[in-house]
């Protein structure tokens, strides 16, 4: 906590006039200062400053409050930020302690903002100085952007070469420490060399929302990969939670309205050229809950602009299943779906500003690209396409908050199935009567194939790998690795014998972890392609958890509910529910690192498995039937079980 007594000095050393004239117009009237509130529409001035007081108060929203809080407000910053930057105002430094981990830390952090804003000014330099210029200007210019928009975002030149920032800027070996771990160059220990991370590529710094350069983007000259090189995760840089140009957007438009999400750099800065001042931008991650909160609280209209193929349409649907459950009464999303071979970059270029906005009015709203979406997947006209239509819709529209929003949108979807509203409420509340009933508090469900004899191949009763091998392979080989006499078999298959109970577990044990993450955070399953995916078809107990993978991937699923509630008709619905309420140990960030470690672990299993499985049939195969080649094998995979014992 920041102490009272520095809170009442920075407001003390405070002007609110002059913190609110620099963002609202004010006019001197009697004592007071008047102009049009900032957090309502008005055409007559109700807004009031005091400066006597240092108060402001609105007679028409009844909005009113310190500096401090002017700033929480209109700037939407936290407590600790907008104390921060009245205090710089003032020339006061907050106190260490109430900053995020030890003054240490603090200190750290301060010294990378000032380290990438160096680098900031830096290629900034190299854009109107360096020799190699030319092709960097040319594009740019080509792209119509002016010298005013690049001063605006800050654009500049990382020149060819491997150390021309590193060189500028490490001084000192506590330069040389900021500069790799700021994510500006790369140390690769291996070779003992450090080097710039961008080269030769136009440089877009990345602001958080107070103006201080976090990162960069850069866009390769000419040809070459990755056509843009995004820095790496710092520790003032989260590219989940970050948004390209939403300090220049607030900075650049008094009151944003509106809020455009595209897909890169160019065309953010090639829609301000055109004056579309409103645009932002993912740094090359899908979108998240985390960017759609933080653009929620400055506006209430966001705009969703994707290519009208299917990746884009296919991105566009992530991006709804992510803003279903932050649709609060009042807030809007729509998507517009761009002509083939076009961007916004071109296609604003191309049309201008008038009629790219026309095309932003035109956009899709989220509840109609949502039945659009659902509806092309069945057959309305059919009573089963109603049904599995209602199965795909409501839990979908259950992530919405209660409100009338949400109410419209069940309402929509009674029109198209012809189901009474209340009725798809309580049938998506309500278990199918099939289904076996709930499990008891503290009782454990079973796994679908809990009590099935488990074919794990080669795991005889003897326990694992007791192959009783002689020390040759040639004199009595028949006998002793096949048990049979004069060519005659006398070895039961191994199939055939009860599985290991320890093994059944270790399988159950580390499929019902994948399963309950995959249900917590269905995008784990892009973790692993589907060629990796495809080796635990060998292992036993896996094809539940293949099915719910391949689900995910097909129909691209991120919402918990929606794939619970697809196996609502399913005899393993309750399995499922049973693993999605038990308690989570795991904070969601934790989760892909676990994912990726159980499914490798689970992989290694497969491969044991499948080994021994050739082994078996090896052993019950007759010694003289077996080709040389098969003779080999059984001698490797003899020997690699005698090693392990």
């Amino acid at each position: 906590m920041i102490a009272p007594e520095f809170i009442d000095e920075v407001l003390a050393r405070t002007d609110i006039v002059e913190v609110i004239q620099s963002r609202v117009v004010l006019k001197k009237t009697g004592q007071n200062f008047t102009g049009l509130c900032p957090f309502h529409n008005e055409k007559s001035p109700s807004f009031s400053v005091n400066q006597d007081k240092q108060f402001y108060y609105c007679f028409g929203c009844q909005a009113s409050g310190s500096a401090l809080k002017f700033l929480m407000e209109f700037d939407r910053l936290d407590f600790v930020a907008a104390v921060e930057t009245l205090a710089a105002s003032a020339g006061l430094q907050v106190p260490q302690s109430v900053a995020a981990g030890t003054p240490e830390r603090h200190e750290r952090r301060k010294s990378i903002y000032h380290i990438l804003d160096q680098a900031a000014v830096f290629y900034q330099r190299q854009l109107k100085q360096h020799s190699h210029k030319t092709q960097a200007v040319e594009y740019l210019q080509g792209r119509g952007v002016s010298g005013e928009i690049a001063r605006d975002f800050g654009l500049g030149y990382a020149p060819p070469g491997w150390d021309n920032l590193y060189k500028d800027q490490a001084k000192t070996n506590l330069e040389h420490d900021l500069l790799i771990e700021s994510g500006m160059v790369v140390n690769n220990k291996d070779e003992d060399k450090t080097y710039d991370r961008f080269r030769d590529r136009i440089m877009f710094p990345i602001r958080d929302i107070r103006g201080r350069v976090i990162a960069f983007g850069g866009r390769i000259l000419g040809t070459g990969v990755p056509k843009y090189l995004n820095s790496p995760e710092t520790p003032v840089f989260h590219k989940g939670r970050e948004l390209y140009g939403l300090y220049e957007a607030r900075k650049r438009t008094r009151k944003l309205t509106q809020v455009l999400v595209v897909e890169g750099y160019m065309d953010v800065v090639a829609l301000a050229q055109n004056d579309i001042n409103y645009a932002v931008a993912t740094l090359g991650t899908a979108t998240s809950s985390e960017h759609l909160e933080r653009l929620y609280r400055l506006v209430s209209r966001l705009v969703f602009c994707f290519d009208g193929d299917n990746a884009g349409r296919s991105a566009a649907w992530k991006a709804l299943t992510v803003a279903l459950p932050l649709m609060k009464d009042g807030r809007s999303a729509r998507f517009l779906f761009l002509p083939d071979g076009e961007d916004p970059d071109s296609l604003v270029r191309k049309e201008g500003k008038d009629k790219f906005e026309w095309r932003l009015d035109q956009a899709l709203p989220l509840s109609e690209f949502f039945f659009n979406k659902l509806a092309a997947e069945v057959d309305v006209n059919t009573l089963d396409g109603k049904a599995h239509l209602s199965n795909l819709a409501m839990p979908m529209i259950q992530e919405i908050p209660d409100g009338v929003f949400k109410q419209l949108m069940i309402g929509q979807l009674s029109t198209l199935t012809g189901l009474a509203a209340d009725k798809l409420v309580a049938a998506s509340a309500s278990p199918p009567t099939r289904r076996a009933p709930p499990a008891k508090p503290g009782k454990t469900v079973d796994p679908p194939w809990a009590g099935q004899s488990l074919d794990y191949a080669g795991y005889d009763h003897r326990g694992d790998d007791q192959d009783d091998a002689p020390d040759g392979y040639q004199a009595g080989y028949q006998q002793a690795y096949t048990g049979s006499h004069n060519g005659v078999s006398s070895h039961k298959p191994t199939s055939q014998r009860p599985a290991r109970r320890q093994d059944h577990n270790d399988f159950a044990r580390l499929v019902d972890a994948a399963i309950a993450m995959l249900l917590r955070q269905p995008e784990l399953s892009q973790q692993f392609d589907e060629y990796t995916y495809s080796k635990l078809e060998a292992g036993p107990g896996c094809s539940l958890l293949l099915e719910l993978i391949h689900a995910v991937l097909a129909r691209e699923i991120t919402s918990p509910l929606m794939l619970l509630a697809s196996w609502q008709e399913r005899p393993e619905f309750e399995y499922l529910r049973a693993l999605v309420e038990q308690e989570q140990l795991l904070d969601v960030s934790e989760l892909p690192e676990e994912f990726t470690g159980v499914v490798n672990k689970l992989l290694q299993l497969v491969e044991t498995h499948s080994a021994r499985q050739l082994r078996t049939d090896l052993l019950a195969k007759p010694f003289s039937d077996m080709s040389e080649a098969e003779r080999e094998m059984l001698r490797k995979l003899v020997k690699a079980g005698q090693q392990r014992q």
